[in-house]
């Protein structure tokens, strides 16, 4: 039976490396975005390797939403082995509402993925520190949120991790 990731936000280029690394790794990789165009590229680009892709679309802006998406994802391919979280919320004050939804949404994520993780005893659950903005209380919420995860689950057999490859310099987002 394969494994599967499903990667939120592949349109950036740490999602798709880590679309690419699972999937090298024998991996099925589900793409997650708003719009099929947005990851068309990355679809053609791993399937030319050999890697299984498959996308899904739709909006992720509120907890429900996040919840019926891994539920669906989860009903067409079978058990989720991985997620990786780089939705991009690191627009600055002025887009605290859609970091705060966003941060809604992972929670709901990680809720809809964890018991079935747990019962199997593997999994991996892996966010962008960059994507989620640290400097922001919503990101800063999330990473607590993941640190109280790995601790909790890692005797359970899923695995909890951040990623740090961008970080907030002088204002801007540097990488």
């Amino acid at each position: 039976m394969n494994r599967t990731i499903v990667v939120f936000g592949a349109q950036n280029s740490v999602g798709a490396l880590a679309a690419r690394q699972y999937g090298n790794q024998g991996y099925d990789v589900v793409l997650v975005a708003n719009h099929a165009h947005c990851v068309q590229a990355l679809t053609c680009v791993l399937e030319s390797e050999g890697i299984a892709t498959r996308t899904f679309t739709g909006e992720l802006s509120c907890p429900e939403q996040a919840r019926a998406m891994i539920r669906s994802i989860r009903s067409s391919v079978g058990p989720i082995d991985a997620m990786y979280y780089g939705l991009d919320s690191s627009n600055g004050p002025a887009h605290a509402a859609e970091a705060a939804e966003l941060s809604l949404s992972l929670a709901a994520l990680v809720s809809e993925l964890l018991p079935d993780m747990r019962s199997r005893k593997v999994g991996a659950i892996l966010l962008d520190q960059g994507a989620a903005d640290l400097s922001c209380a919503h990101g800063a919420n999330a990473q607590l949120c993941l640190q109280c995860l790995q601790e909790a689950r890692a005797c359970e057999g899923v695995q909890v991790g951040t990623l740090s490859l961008g970080a907030l310099i002088g204002g801007q987002r540097a990488c």
